[in-house]
Formats: C-alpha cells, sequence, structure tokens
C-alpha cells in the first residue's frame, strides 16, 4: 500500500496492527493501515480517500462477533470504537423519548443509560457486548426483542465519503440481519423508546442477566454465539445434543458453559475455530437434518497469501 496519507484527516493513523489485539477472540493477523476518525467529517475524507486510491476497506466496531483470518486483512480498517458516543434524548410529550445515538456507543452502555432515565425498550440490550453500529447490521436482539422493533432510520456514509438517512423500512431487517447496501457505514441511530416503570425495567434487566449468569461465565476470550438459532430450535442445545459441549481443536474449545460458544482456550487460530465450526454443522446435519447458520462474520485472508 502506498503511504497513507489524508491532509484533513485529524484521527489517528496506524499501521501493521495485529488484529487479535481489537477482536474478543483475541485472533487474527496484521491490519495493513488501521484509522480512528474522530467524527462524521472524519470519517467522510477518509472514506473519499480510500475510494480515489482503490484501497479496499473494512469497518471495525468492538471486534465482538468477529473472527479474523491469520494473514490479516488488506487495507485499511476503520474502527468506530474510540469515537462517535455521542447521544442526545428528546421528550415528545407523548409518552416516548426520540434518541440519537453515535454508532460506537456499545448497546449494554445504553441499555443502561434508557433504564437510568426510566425509559423501557432497550432492557434485552443488557448483556450484549458489541456496538450500536454493528448491531443495526446485524439486527442485534435477546430474550425475544431486536433492534428493528425500535429503530426508526440510520444515519450513513457510503465509500465514496456521501452522507445520507435510511429509513427503517429501507433497512432490510430479519433475525440476525439486514440488508443494508453494501458499503454503507452506519453513523448515527435514531429510534424512539417509551416512558416505563423504572422498578419494572430493573427487575427485567436484572432477570436478563441472571438468566445469562446461570449459564456459567464464560472463562476465556469467545465471539458471542457462533450459530444463529434456527427457526424453531435452539443452537445451543442442538450443539450440545450431538455431543459437542466440550470439544476441542488445537486452542478453539466450546465452552462447557455455553455450547454456541467457541473459546479461545489459549493461542487458538481461525482454521481451529473454523474446523470445528464444521466439524459441528455437519454432526447437527447428520442427526437433525438442519443447516446452521453461522452468527459471527469470518473476514481477513489466509496465512501465507
Amino acid at each position: 500500500m502506498q503511504l497513507f496519507f489524508v491532509d484533513s484527516f485529524k484521527g489517528r493513523v496506524l499501521f501493521e496492527v495485529e488484529m487479535r489485539d481489537y477482536t474478543s477472540l483475541k485472533i487474527g493477523g496484521p491490519a495493513e493501515v488501521m484509522a480512528f476518525p474522530e467524527d462524521a467529517a472524519d470519517l467522510k475524507e477518509l472514506l473519499k480517500f480510500a475510494y480515489s486510491k482503490k484501497f479496499p476497506v473494512f469497518v471495525l466496531g468492538g471486534g465482538t462477533n468477529l473472527l479474523v483470518r491469520e494473514g490479516g486483512i488488506k487495507g485499511i480498517v476503520i474502527n468506530m470504537d474510540a469515537n462517535f458516543k455521542e447521544v442526545s434524548w428528546q421528550e415528545t410529550g407523548e409518552g416516548t423519548t426520540k434518541v440519537t445515538a453515535g454508532s460506537g456507543l456499545t448497546l449494554a452502555a445504553l441499555s443502561k443509560e434508557a433504564a437510568g432515565r426510566g425509559l423501557t425498550g432497550l432492557e434485552f440490550a443488557c448483556g450484549i457486548p458489541g456496538m450500536l453500529g454493528g448491531g443495526i447490521v446485524m439486527n442485534a436482539g435477546a430474550y425475544g426483542s431486536e433492534l428493528s422493533d425500535i429503530v426508526e432510520m440510520i444515519e450513513v456514509v457510503d465509500r465514496k465519503g456521501k452522507k445520507g438517512i435510511v429509513a427503517k423500512n429501507d433497512i432490510g431487517f430479519g433475525y440476525r440481519s439486514s440488508k443494508l447496501a453494501e458499503g454503507l457505514i452506519v453513523t448515527r441511530v435514531h429510534f424512539v423508546l417509551k416512558s416505563g416503570d423504572r422498578q419494572e425495567i430493573k427487575t427485567t434487566m436484572d432477570d436478563f442477566k441472571a438468566r445469562r449468569m446461570a449459564k456459567g461465565p464464560i472463562k476465556f476470550p469467545n465471539a458471542g454465539s457462533i450459530f444463529k438459532n434456527p427457526e424453531g430450535h435452539n443452537a445451543g442445545r442442538l450443539i450440545e445434543e450431538v455431543g459437542f459441549k466440550g470439544k476441542q481443536v488445537g486452542g478453539a474449545l466450546v465452552s462447557e458453559a455455553h455450547a454456541n460458544y467457541i473459546v479461545n482456550s489459549g493461542e487458538a487460530t481461525a482454521i481451529e475455530v473454523l474446523s470445528l465450526m464444521a466439524q459441528i454443522r455437519d454432526a447437527v446435519f447428520s442427526k437433525n437434518g438442519i443447516v446452521l447458520e453461522p452468527e459471527i462474520k469470518v473476514i481477513g485472508e489466509d496465512a501465507g497469501l
């Protein structure tokens, strides 16, 4: 890659950054360039530059729900985790509050602040570690609720640096998915929360946290749920039924606490995680005829390429 240089870019720029330091699984080779835009204007300039140079771009949030191969990532990784954390709350006078939140906020932090304001609708997100921007792309959810229930519209920047707005109906939300056009980067999210009883909200969130903890602590680095729940089924239960709880390939281990978690028990590689995932899918399909669909995103080059 040519020397990275944008006159008007205010954020930090790092070179040959090990992705294992920026992912919750602690796996992944180097990114050629990692840039940390300070705001939407900074992001716009960065994208215009990348487009003009034909550099590939990958947008990184909190690094959860992500598996990076050992060959790393070519081009520019845009890290949205450091900034884009502004949030505003506007009461409508009709028992609702309009919220505008930056894509760099974590869902758990946003859920906690909403609860503190006596607003209901985000309780399900209290245990989700990922960021709001990534949550929109995958329609993050838990306990029967998801972001599509409350989102009104999103603000985006495309790969040419052009800003835009996408209405809810055009996002194409599905189960743990969306049809957001390739190349659009979420910068801010607009949604509506209802006023609720603070004690009821707290009780609901405490219940969700207790149910999560009842599965047992996850002791090693992980990326959350590896597979989506097939319609009418629970992926973790299906995996447990075929005897994969505790199974291991190298440093990749199916958690004893939750069968739908593959953890890094020590120096695991992407190849080991993918091998274990393939074995699980084969076993579940052989027993039940059900094809498990990955929930995590796999990116990057294989080592040596």
